[in-house]
């Protein structure tokens, strides 16, 4: 019976557990290793050193899992803005970065406008662009993370959302709707309004006057978020430049330069608008302002100039056909007749400066002196005669 008690446990307890215990050892010794997954980073990292800005080159994440905007901000933006968007960031640039916890974004807040700078940069500045770094999905998830930094978003009345100028002037800076068939937009523009009545459109790289305006100032839409669509100015177009498209609007000694933006300023009543022509040796104080002459009513453009090295400087006109002189005012202006777009008939004045052409365009070439104050006139009529030449010329300009 002994015997039998032993064989039975030997057959159905030790046998399956020894049996189990080679099968065990056996498998473990052929299994394949674990498999894991090599290290990643949180997001693409940036792989410049601070000799430049983020962006320039695609570093590809290798995680599998959506990466936070935040994560994404922290790791490839807060080196120039900042970690908390006040723009205050380690790498040294040029100019002061945006700082979104005080509002500044270049073209709008809205998600649209903060998903394209992201992707497309802002031509003339440090920002890059990262279409080539962040997929379309981490493009936005970043923009939603970077409005969330700035101040809140307060609705509003959607008839509220026009600038109105009253006793101090006013500017606007945005994207700008392009003024005519086959002619580009611009992305970065700026419409300044003058109190009176006045209001000048800009593009803002390589600084052109694209149209002059009267009466309603802009109105911003989708206000709410600052306004990711173009500006809509509200005035009546009174003057178009060159059909909507001008080519530059200064020659430094007979070839035309590009005008660079420095600054904007309030001054009485209206906008100055400060530049530097190529190579960076002139540079402009321009102001532009209504102004009437007996019964005549039209606009001047003023040029401050200094001009150090005392090279010869040109203004495109803008005049459609040649110039037939009237004569000289009390005041030291020159008038001529000219034509305006679509033949339109107007009277133009120069002060120090005397009338050319470089290139086919009409120019006034400044008179010779470091700083030199030179006056455009521009007088808009409907109708000419020869004996409206006496009551030009003996009456005053006023502003």
């Amino acid at each position: 019976m002994k015997e039998i008690v032993i064989s039975m446990v030997c057959t159905f307890v030790l046998a399956p557990i020894l049996a189990f215990g080679i099968f065990a050892v056996s498998w473990w010794g052929t299994a394949p290793q674990q498999i894991l997954p090599p290290p990643s980073h949180l997001a693409p990292r940036n792989t410049n050193t601070t000799t430049g800005p983020p962006g320039n080159e695609q570093v590809i994440s290798t995680s599998m899992r959506p990466v936070s905007g935040r994560l994404l901000f922290l790791a490839n933006c807060a080196t120039c803005h900042g970690a908390d968007g006040s723009g205050k960031g380690n790498l040294v640039l040029d100019r002061p970065a945006r700082s979104f916890k005080d509002g500044g974004f270049s073209f709008g807040n809205t998600l649209p406008a903060i998903r394209r700078v992201i992707a497309s940069g802002i031509p003339g500045t440090p920002m890059p662009g990262f279409k080539q770094t962040f997929t379309p999905a981490q493009q936005l998830s970043i923009a939603r993370y970077v409005q969330s930094l700035g101040p809140p978003i307060r609705k509003s009345d959607p008839d509220a959302t026009r600038m109105v100028i009253t006793d101090r002037p006013m500017i606007a800076r945005g994207e700008l709707a392009s003024l005519g068939p086959d002619l580009p937009s611009h992305v970065r523009g700026f419409i300044a309004g003058g109190t009176d009545g006045l209001s000048w459109e800009y593009q803002m790289d390589d600084v052109r006057l694209l149209a002059i305006r009267q009466g309603g100032f802009v109105q911003r839409r989708n206000w709410d978020g600052r306004s990711g669509e173009p500006l809509q100015p509200l005035g009546r177009l009174i003057r178009l430049m060159d059909g909507g498209g001008p080519g530059p609007s200064f020659f430094v000694d007979g070839k035309k330069v590009r005008s660079h933006l420095k600054s904007t300023s309030f001054e009485p009543g209206s906008i100055a608008i400060d530049q530097t022509l190529d190579p960076g040796e002139v540079t402009i104080r321009e102001i532009g302002r209504s102004i009437s002459v007996g019964t005549f009513s039209g606009y001047a453009r003023s040029f401050l100039f200094d001009n150090p090295r005392d090279v010869t400087i040109a203004i495109d006109l803008h005049i459609e056909d040649g110039a037939q002189k009237i004569g000289i005012d009390s005041r030291g202006i020159v008038w001529y007749r000219t034509a305006g777009p679509t033949g339109s008939t107007e009277l133009t004045g120069l002060k120090n400066a005397v009338l050319g052409e470089i290139d086919g365009s009409t120019v006034a070439i400044v008179s010779s002196g470091v700083d030199r104050e030179v006056v455009v006139s521009t007088l808009l009529i409907s109708d000419w005669n020869d004996s409206m030449s006496k009551a030009l010329l003996e009456q005053d300009v006023s502003a």
